[in-house]
C-alpha cells in the first residue's frame, strides 16, 4: 500500500493524474461489497426462518381444526346408532357429553383465531367458524327429534328424520371444508409474499454484481500493483464468504424451502456466472503479463469451486425430492473414464503429483448404464483425492469382481465393477471414517479451513451409489493416504475396444472450426458479446440474433455450420424458433442446433430434443465446453460444402 501511495505520488508530481487514489476507491467498494452481502444474506436467512415459522404455525391450526372435524363426526354417531341400540338414553347421553367436546375444542379454535390471526385472516376464518356453528346446531336438532321420537315409540318417524340429519351432517362436512381451503389460501398468500420479498432482494444481488464488476475492470485498470493488493483484499473476502456459507449449510440442511428456493434462483445465478466464466476466457486470450494470466487463473478457479457447489445443492434437493432418474444407454467406459480425468491429470500435475488409471483387461469397453451419474461418482472421489494429496501418486482401478460366462460381453450380461481411488494424501483418521459420508461434513475442522469445500461430494456419491444399489466404502492406506472404492452393477453392451490412451489436450488455434460460420441467438447482449468473442479468437465467424425471430430469419437467409440457441427468449423462444427452422429446411440438409441455456429444470433436455435440437450446454459454460460441443456435430466436409454455398 505505501509503495502504491508512494508510485502515485510520484506519478502526481510528473504531472500525472493521481492513480493510487483509485487503490483507496476499489477499497472502499470492496467494503460496501462485503457489507452487503452480509446483509443481503441476512435477510434471506430471515426469509427462511419467517417461513418456517408461519408453516409450522398453520400446521398446528389445520391439527386443532382435524380434531374440530373428528368431534363433529363423535356428535353425529349417536344419532345414527340410536336406530340399532334402541337406547335413547345412553344414546342421548353420548350426544351431549360429544357435544360439549366438539364445543370447547371449537371455541378454543376460534378464540386462537380471533387473538392471533391478522384482521384480514380472521374475518376469513370467522366466517367459516360461523357456518360449522350454524351446520352443527341443525345437525344437533336433528339428532334430537330422532331421540324425541323414539321416546314416543314412533320409530318410524324417527327412520324418516335419519335422511334429514345426514343431509345436516354433509353441511357440517363442508363448511369444515370450506375452512381447509381457506386455511391453504392463507398459506398460499404467505408463500407469494415470500416470493415478492425474496425478488426485491434478488435486485441488490444485481447490485452487488455491478460493484465487483467495477472493481475488476478498475483492478484491470491500475495494472500489477493492485492485482497485489487485490489478492489480499480477496483473501479477507473469501473468509468472510466461507464463514457465510457454513451458516447457510446449516440453516438449510433439511428444509423444503431450500429445495424449492435453489431451483427459483437457479437460473438467475448461472446467468452471471457465464458471463464470468467467457470474460474469463476472452481476458486470457488477449493478457501480455504472466502475473495477469495467474490472477486470471485463480479466478477461474474460484468460478468453477462456484459453480461445483450449485451443482451439488441442485443435486443434493434432487435426491432428497426423489425426481433424480437414472438412465440406461451404451457407453464406452474406457473412453468415458479417461476423457472425464484428463482435467484432474492435468490438475494433478501441477501439484508434482502422478495420477494413473488402471482398467483391468476383463472389463469391457462396452457397457450399458447412466454414464452422467457413473462419471459423477468417479469424478467426486478424484477429485477429493487431488484435492488432498500434495505429493505422491493417485491410482484408479477398475476391475470385475468375478468372473462372468463369456458370452457376458456379447450383451445382456452384468458386469460388476469395483473401483477404487487411492492416494497418498492427509488420509482419513479411523474415527471420522463413519461420518465421512454424511452430507456436510469433512473429516475435521482444521481440514475444512485449509483445502475448502463444502463436504456435500461425498454425501452425494453416497446416495447415488445407494440408488444405484451399489456398496460404498474408505480405509487408511499403511504408511498414509486413503482408498475410497464403491462396487456397482452395469450390463454388458456388446465387444470390448481398445482403450483410449489419457492425455492432456494441448493448447493453440483450432483447426477444425476455423472459418466455420456459426449463428449465435442470445437475448443478453453481453453474454453474446462475449461468446462471439470467445469463439473469434478460435477463427470462428458468428453471426448474433438477439432473439427467436431474429435466428428464424438469419437460418433462412444464410447456411450455418452450426447453431448456438438460447431457450428464453422475448418474441419467439428457442423451442418454437428450432421448429420452425425444422420446417424450413430440407431432407440431408440439417444444421446442427445445440441448446445454450441457464434453464437446468427436469425435462429440459428433453423438451429440446422433442423441439429438434442436437445437444444441449446448460451456464455457466467455458469456451472448451462450446468447443466440444461444436467439433461433435461439425463434419468437415460438410462445413466445407455449406461455406461453398453461403450467402454473403
Amino acid at each position: 500500500m505505501k509503495a502504491a501511495a508512494r508510485c502515485g505520488s510520484d506519478a502526481g508530481h510528473a504531472g500525472r493524474p493521481k492513480w493510487y487514489l483509485l487503490y483507496y476507491l476499489l477499497a472502499a467498494l470492496d467494503v460496501v461489497t462485503v457489507l452487503a452481502s452480509l446483509t443481503l444474506t441476512q435477510a434471506m436467512m430471515q426469509i427462511y426462518v419467517d417461513s418456517v415459522a408461519t408453516s409450522q404455525q398453520w400446521a398446528v391450526r389445520e391439527e386443532e381444526y382435524a380434531d374440530v372435524a373428528e368431534l363433529a363426526r363423535a356428535v353425529n354417531a349417536p344419532g345414527n346408532d340410536v336406530f340399532d341400540s334402541r337406547d335413547v338414553d345412553a344414546e342421548s347421553a353420548r350426544l351431549h357429553a360429544a357435544l360439549n367436546a366438539f364445543n370447547a375444542q371449537f371455541d378454543s379454535a376460534r378464540a386462537e383465531v380471533a387473538l392471533n390471526a391478522s384482521p384480514g385472516e380472521a374475518a376469513l376464518l370467522l366466517a367459516n367458524f360461523d357456518e360449522i356453528q350454524h351446520a352443527m346446531q341443525e345437525m344437533t336438532a336433528e339428532a334430537m327429534l330422532i331421540f324425541g321420537y323414539f321416546e314416543r315409540g314412533q320409530a318410524d318417524q324417527a327412520g324418516q328424520r335419519m335422511a334429514t340429519m345426514d343431509r345436516k351432517y354433509a353441511g357440517v362436512n363442508q363448511a369444515l371444508s370450506r375452512l381447509f381451503g381457506s386455511v391453504r389460501t392463507i398459506r398460499h398468500a404467505h408463500f407469494e409474499a415470500q416470493l415478492k420479498a425474496a425478488g426485491l432482494l434478488k435486485g441488490l444481488e444485481y447490485l452487488i454484481l455491478g460493484l465487483a464488476i467495477l472493481m475488476i475492470v478498475g483492478a484491470l485498470w491500475y495494472g500489477s500493483r493492485i492485482y497485489r493488493a487485490a489478492r489480499v483484499a480477496e483473501a479477507e473476502r473469501s473468509g468472510d464468504i466461507e464463514t457465510l456459507a457454513l451458516a447457510r449449510e446449516e440453516a438449510d440442511a433439511a428444509s423444503e424451502a431450500k429445495s424449492r428456493f435453489l431451483g427459483i434462483v437457479s437460473h438467475e445465478i448461472r446467468t452471471p456466472l457465464n458471463r464470468i466464466f467467457l470474460t474469463l476466457d476472452v481476458l486470457e486470450e488477449t493478457a501480455s503479463a504472466e502475473e495477469r494470466r495467474r490472477y486470471l487463473a485463480m479466478a477461474r478457479s474460484s468460478g468453477r469451486l462456484l459453480k461445483r457447489l450449485i451443482d451439488d445443492l441442485l443435486d443434493l434437493s434432487r435426491i432428497e425430492a426423489g425426481k433424480i432418474e437414472f438412465e440406461r444407454v451404451r457407453f464406452d467406459l474406457p473412453r468415458l473414464v479417461h476423457e472425464l480425468l484428463a482435467p484432474y491429470v492435468r490438475l494433478a500435475q501441477t501439484k508434482g503429483v502422478r495420477l494413473a488409471v488402471d482398467i483391468a483387461p476383463e472389463v469391457p469397453a462396452a457397457v450399458e448404464g447412466d454414464p452422467t451419474r457413473f462419471g459423477q461418482i468417479l469424478a467426486n472421489l478424484v477429485d477429493n483425492a487431488v484435492k488432498f494429496t500434495d505429493a505422491g501418486s493417485i491410482e484408479v482401478s477398475i476391475v470385475q469382481r468375478c468372473e462372468q460366462p463369456s458370452d457376458a460381453q456379447a450383451g445382456g450380461g452384468s458386469v460388476p465393477l469395483r473401483v477404487a481411488v487411492r492416494d497418498t494424501g492427509i488420509g482419513v483418521a479411523p474415527a471420522q471414517q463413519a461420518r465421512i459420508f454424511e452430507d456436510f461434513v469433512q473429516a475435521d475442522e482444521s481440514t475444512s479451513r485449509k483445502y475448502g469445500g463444502t463436504g456435500l461430494g461425498l454425501g452425494i456419491v453416497r446416495r447415488l451409489i445407494g440408488r444405484m444399489k451399489g456398496e460404498l466404502g474408505v480405509y487408511t492406506t499403511p504408511g498414509g493416504g486413503a482408498t475410497f472404492w464403491f462396487e456397482v452393477d452395469l450390463a454388458a453392451g456388446g465387444r470390448a475396444t481398445p482403450d483410449s490412451p489419457l492425455h492432456v489436450e494441448s493448447d493453440g488455434r483450432d483447426e477444425v472450426l476455423s472459418g466455420r460460420r456459426i449463428l449465435l441467438v442470445e437475448d443478453a447482449a453481453e453474454s453474446g458479446i462475449l461468446v462471439a468473442a470467445a469463439l473469434g479468437q478460435l477463427g470462428v465467424n458468428v453471426d448474433l440474433a438477439a432473439d427467436g425471430a431474429g435466428a428464424v430469419s438469419a437460418a433462412a437467409a444464410n447456411r450455418y455450420d452450426a447453431i448456438l440457441m438460447d431457450i428464453a427468449m422475448p418474441v419467439i423462444d428457442g423451442f418454437e424458433a428450432t421448429r420452425r427452422i425444422r420446417r424450413c429446411e430440407q431432407d440431408g440438409d440439417e444444421v446442427p442446433i445445440i441448446a445454450l441455456t441457464a434453464q437446468v429444470t427436469d425435462g429440459t433436455v428433453e423438451q429440446c430434443l422433442d423441439a429438434g435440437m442436437d445437444d444441449y450446454l446448460a451456464k455457466p459454460v467455458t469456451r472448451d465446453a462450446v468447443v466440444a460441443a461444436l467439433k461433435r456435430w461439425i463434419v468437415p466436409e460438410r462445413g466445407q460444402e455449406l461455406r461453398s454455398g453461403a450467402t454473403t
